[in-house]
């Protein structure tokens, strides 16, 4: 299945600027993050609602952190067996990696820097850094059009073809009067 286009990113990576600023060093090697990354992982919060975590907590689901040598950006990579997590020097803070475990957390079918991924972005965000954090950044996401919220609609479920015909019916008939 691909994966649906990722037409947000800039939005996102804007607001994050705008909150964060550029990612200051706050772990000096690999343990100290990964520390931080397994103790995200291991909350009751975060395992309560992302099935994924209690997956990768239990074994079952492998993650394998990386120091990302060669690259700019942290990077999340889904393989076959695993998914790789990878953090360069300049990017080893804790918003950023909270910005990958949300990648991680993500099921895959969703877009990259979609809806669903700025949701949980934003429920870790709460976690870890507080509900005043997390209102700066949703303030930012509002200002640069990045969506986070469900899609908006009037209809809890899809319409089935019987009321597609009914309104479709209405329609015709309000437009030959």
């Amino acid at each position: 299945m691909k994966r649906p286009r990722d037409n947000q990113r800039s939005r996102l990576y804007a607001s994050e600027w705008e909150v964060f600023g550029w990612p200051k060093m706050e772990f000096k090697d690999m343990e100290q993050l990964e520390d931080y990354l397994w103790s995200v992982l291991e909350n009751r919060y975060v395992q309560s609602k992302y099935p994924i975590a209690r997956e990768i907590i239990a074994g079952t689901k492998k993650l394998k952190v990386s120091a990302g040598q060669g690259h700019r950006r942290a990077i999340t990579k889904r393989e076959p067996d695993f998914t790789r997590v990878t953090f360069p020097r300049k990017m080893r803070c804790k918003w950023v990696v909270l910005h990958e475990l949300a990648h991680v957390l993500t099921p895959w079918e969703y877009a990259g820097h979609g809806r669903e991924f700025c949701r949980t972005y934003l429920h870790l965000i709460k976690l870890f850094f507080g509900e005043e954090t997390q209102n700066k950044l949703k303030a930012a996401m509002k200002k640069h059009k990045c969506k986070y919220s469900k899609t908006h609609t009037r209809w809890k479920q899809p319409l089935t073809q019987e009321e597609k015909d009914v309104m479709l019916a209405r329609l015709l008939a309000g437009r030959n009067k």
